[in-house]
């Protein structure tokens, strides 16, 4: 074979291993448009049989089978052959794209050439149409995005000049399309927002310079700006990698203002308006950081508590109680305005009813001045929803520095300080003494140690019996604890329980003296009467009858064996929830006593507001039955009315037989005393039924 031959040869193998590698569907037809070239892939997109694309094959035998097997969706293979032997007529270069059932995307292109053949070239174009259709649905979802986003948008290009701009940034200026669009560029936008009052108290000149510094740093930044009708825009300035820039606009005036009001609140109470607790202490470190006691007077506060103030809000409602709080405020704001508007007072609210003062540059003798006036001023009765409302105010005063050189040893000792005033009576003033400190420290004592009681069960109880003098036997005993503290030995009860009243421990330990009380009880005779006191703060939980229908179930105590004691202070603090609770313990059988009757103001009402089945006459009155007539009196008429209502008496204290001699003249039921025993450990209980 010649020299030219082989090269010939040669250049057609490379071409077909040219054609083989195309990803690409090709053929080739000659002028009489019959099959001279053809590679695999045009095989693998049609998925003719292999006879069909031998050389030589007519480009209309290929077409019609084509059709035949739906290569050509809704055409016959007269159709699809009438379709293309017309286009390949035009000797044209076409383009054409047609799904194949598949759902391949196929994009054909027609190229005649020179010497009559006609080249077509088939390519699966789905993936591409995929990415342009994605590329089309980013493009709109930008669009709407720059449409719709709450936010104004620019974005410039390398040359400073504006590319992007949304309506949201025109509307957030007020600036038109006309005059602010892409092609100007930023210094010409700067300039014209500088004319709309963007840059208050700037030249054009001044304003562009400042953002052109800005820029300049090619660093991202957030400014808030400030408009000229007081609008606030936060402005965020981010550089794009191809040498341009975005700028973000909100308007976050309302956030900014919210923002005030959050920081205001957290410093100032919600209801009054007045200084917080946490104000407070900031002013107090700033007070006593400023006026030192070498320069001219003390810093005082005065810690005010409203007296009566639970009975205002259980009786009245909290609505009334909020009303009453705010006439208080405006009371004492302008009992201090004097001072107030010399800046040496401040008035805040710590919560609830307690209010401080503090007084700057003062002395003892003027902090107690301003404390009396403030009492006075508070005790004038209040006209709320037309009802007459009166409240008394009780004050703590401490001095810095011999008091407390800190706000937290400050507010402590003032503290204190109200702490005794509340307990001498209320209504009153009083200054911190060291001998406070004392106490309180050993009040605390009390408290952890009666934690550690509790979860060590270091409680106990003791039973003192109840004489029937009708029968002359032993109708009963009340249940008394006991604290056998590990190293202090027994603590009386009036050591611990108005402390564990105070913490709200009384809720656990009342309940285990209620339980063990009746599992005591379990093992007496039938007749005998266990009698449990019970505290007021037991009433606050709502549950209260709850636990004691548990206790007897437990224990198997039948309930008309179990009496309860109560203070008329159990119904001072929500009568109707009280009574109601009270009332379904009655209709359950357990007995209902009013203990200390006749010490308090209001125990004549309780006893028409609930059927009580004994009242327990308090032993002062016992105790004077040999020497005052008066008291003797008393017990009588107590006994009358007890008789007259369907209700026992119980006098306690009994501690002679001369008051016994009393006690039975003028009627009365029970007695409970030292005459008739002291209180007895559990296990002396039976040895006494056994002898009675």
């Amino acid at each position: 074979m010649s020299e030219p031959a082989v090269a010939q040869l040669e250049g057609a193998r490379r071409f077909e291993a040219v054609v083989e590698s195309l990803p690409v569907g090709v053929c080739l037809f000659d002028a009489n448009l019959r099959l001279i070239a053809v590679n695999d892939r045009l095989r693998d997109l049609f998925g003719l049989p292999p006879d069909l694309l031998r050389l030589g094959t007519p480009l209309e035998r290929m077409i019609r089978t084509s059709a035949a097997v739906g290569n050509y969706l809704d055409q016959s293979p007269d159709e699809a052959w009438a379709t293309v032997s017309a286009r390949i007529a035009q000797r044209i270069r076409l383009h054409r794209e047609r799904r194949l059932p598949g759902g391949v995307l196929l994009k054909t292109t027609i190229v005649p050439l020179s010497d009559g053949s006609t080249l077509v070239v088939h390519e699966d174009a789905t993936d591409r149409a995929r990415a342009d259709a994605r590329l089309a649905e980013q493009k709109n979802r930008l669009d709407h995005a720059l449409t719709h986003m709450s936010h104004g948008l620019v974005l410039f290009d390398a040359d400073y000049r504006i590319t992007v701009v949304n309506r949201q940034f025109l509307d957030l200026y007020g600036l038109s399309a006309e005059t602010v669009h892409p092609g100007i560029t930023a210094e010409e936008l700067i300039h014209r927002r500088t004319e709309a009052g963007n840059f208050p108290g700037l030249t054009p000149e001044e304003a562009w310079r400042q953002v052109r510094e800005r820029l300049a740093t090619r660093t991202r930044y957030r400014l808030d700006q400030t408009l000229v009708d007081g609008r606030v825009i936060a402005v965020t300035y981010a550089p794009t990698p191809e040498g341009g820039f975005v700028t973000v606009h909100e308007d976050v005036t309302a956030a900014k203002r919210a923002e005030a009001q959050i920081v205001h609140m957290a410093r100032h109470d919600a209801l009054t308006g007045l200084p917080n607790r946490v104000l407070l202490h900031e002013g107090l470190v700033e007070a006593l950081d400023r006026t030192p006691a070498s320069r001219g007077g003390a810093t005082a506060v005065l810690c005010l508590d409203l007296d009566r103030f639970k009975t205002v809000n259980d009786t009245l409602g909290h609505a009334v109680g909020d009303k009453l709080l705010c006439k208080v405020t405006a009371r004492l704001t302008a009992a201090i305005r004097d001072e107030a508007q010399a800046g040496r007072a401040t008035l805040a609210r710590l919560g609830g009813d307690e209010f401080a003062v503090v007084l700057l540059a003062t002395s003892r003798f003027k902090a107690g001045r301003l404390a009396t006036r403030l009492i006075e001023t508070v005790a004038r009765d209040y006209e709320i929803d037309g009802k007459r409302i009166a409240v008394g105010l009780s004050i703590g005063v401490a001095l810095a520095p011999p008091d407390g050189q800190d706000p937290d040893g400050l507010l402590r000792a003032a503290d204190m300080a109200l702490y005794r005033a509340k307990a001498e009576g209320r209504g009153i003033h009083r200054f911190f003494e060291p001998a406070m400190d004392v106490a309180v420290q050993a009040r605390r004592g009390v408290e952890l140690d009666l934690r550690v009681a509790l979860a060590e069960q270091q409680f106990a109880l003791a039973f003192q019996p109840f004489l029937d003098l009708t029968a002359n036997r032993i109708a009963g005993f009340e249940a008394l604890v006991r604290w056998h503290h590990p190293a202090r030995g027994v603590v009386s009860p009036a050591a611990f329980v108005p402390v564990a009243e105070e913490t709200g421990l009384i809720v656990p330990l009342g309940e285990w003296v209620l339980r063990r009380a009746c599992q005591e009880a379990a093992r007496w005779p039938d007749p005998v009467r266990v009698s449990v006191n019970l505290s007021p703060v037991q009433f606050r939980t709502g549950d209260i009858d709850a636990t004691v229908i548990a206790a007897l179930r437990d224990a198997g105590l039948d309930p008309h064996r179990l009496e309860l004691e109560i203070t008329e202070g159990v119904l001072l603090q929500d009568t109707p929830s009280t009574l109601a609770i009270l009332h379904r313990l009655k209709g359950i059988g357990v007995r209902i006593a009013m203990d200390d009757f006749g010490t308090g103001y209001s125990s004549l009402g309780y006893l028409r507001a609930f059927p009580f089945d004994k009242i327990k006459i308090d032993r002062s009155f016992v105790a004077d039955l040999s020497v005052r007539p008066d008291a003797l009196a008393i017990v009588r008429a107590v006994t009358t009315l007890a008789d007259s209502l369907g209700m026992s008496t119980t006098a306690e204290g009994v501690e002679t037989e001369e008051q016994l001699a009393h006690l039975r003249g003028a009627g009365c039921t029970e007695v409970q005393g030292y005459l008739i025993s002291r209180p007895v450990a559990a296990e002396a209980v039976a040895p006494m039924l056994g002898g009675a």
